[in-house]
């Protein structure tokens, strides 16, 4: 089981500004996570805004570089010593990250 705390949530975005603060916020209201961290992927929209008001730590791309290169971007910016990353627009719901975070190797 790894606490929270040296967790860091990994949220790639692109134009995510209608979902973006409800998942940041039911993310930071449910666990003292390390850092709640939302790669902005070059959107034209207010995701970055949305996801700062909200409580996360943003980092933009100045233009879209794709998937792949928003989540190393994330893991590379990542302060915990344990990554999770989930999707920006609600696919993956929040409730569940405090569930993979409690799974110990003994359960797997």
């Amino acid at each position: 089981m790894a606490d929270p705390s040296s967790v860091s949530i990994v949220i790639p975005a692109v134009n995510e500004a209608h979902a973006i603060g409800g998942v940041v916020a039911r993310l930071r209201a449910m666990a003292p996570w390390r850092d709640v961290l939302v790669i902005d992927d070059g959107s034209s929209d207010d995701t970055a805004q949305r996801a700062a008001d909200a409580g996360a730590r943003v980092v933009r791309h100045p233009y879209n570089k794709g998937n792949g290169a928003a989540v190393k971007t994330g893991i590379r910016s990542a302060l915990g010593e344990f990554v999770l990353i989930i999707d920006a627009d609600g696919q993956h719901h929040p409730d569940d990250a405090m569930r993979i975070v409690a799974c110990n190797r003994s359960d797997s």
